[in-house]
């Protein structure tokens, strides 16, 4: 079976530089990434190629879990690939906490276009490796990726009009 990506297109009503800015400072990522109904937490990132961003993210039940990126190509205000997986909090890789046989890493690529008014943001997202029960899960949960990025995403509208409203 062949396993295509998945992909995730939105446009924002922000200039490129501040969608840029708020995708790859931990100070914006602080303020809005995560999903609808989990807050963000404590982060760390060295933005360059080879360097990584790690994050916590809160339950409302007052657990916790966290997640990195390790960057592998960043290209300034055009595209951003980097490896993502749930990590422990000393930046090391764990299993995904809700669903295990999730594959233990991902690659993401992060495309920036300006459009007329505003930014057109495309995340291309595939499992890493070659377990087979990993990338079927991976293929499985489309619906799950669709609903958890699209309310990250709303999230981050939201925080880019809060932005430019003050």
């Amino acid at each position: 079976m062949k396993y295509e990506p998945f992909v995730l297109e939105r446009t924002f009503k922000a200039p490129l530089s501040l969608v840029w800015a708020a995708l790859t400072q931990a100070d914006h990522l602080a303020k809005w990434f995560a999903p609808q109904g989990i807050t963000p937490g404590r982060n760390t990132m060295d933005f360059r190629e080879g360097g990584f961003y790690h994050y916590e993210l809160l339950t409302p039940d007052g657990g916790a879990f966290w997640g990195r990126w390790i960057f592998r190509e960043i290209e300034d205000q055009k595209r951003i690939v980097n490896h993502v997986s749930f990590s422990d909090e000393g930046c090391g890789i764990v299993v995904h906490p809700m669903a295990p046989d999730w594959p233990l890493e991902t690659l993401s690529k992060t495309s920036f276009t300006e459009v007329d008014g505003g930014t057109r943001v495309r995340i291309e997202w595939s499992a890493i490796g070659s377990n087979p029960v990993a990338l079927k899960t991976f293929d499985d949960g489309r619906e799950s990726m669709t609903q958890g990025w699209g309310g990250t995403m709303d999230k981050f509208d939201a925080y880019l009009q809060s932005i430019q409203a003050s």
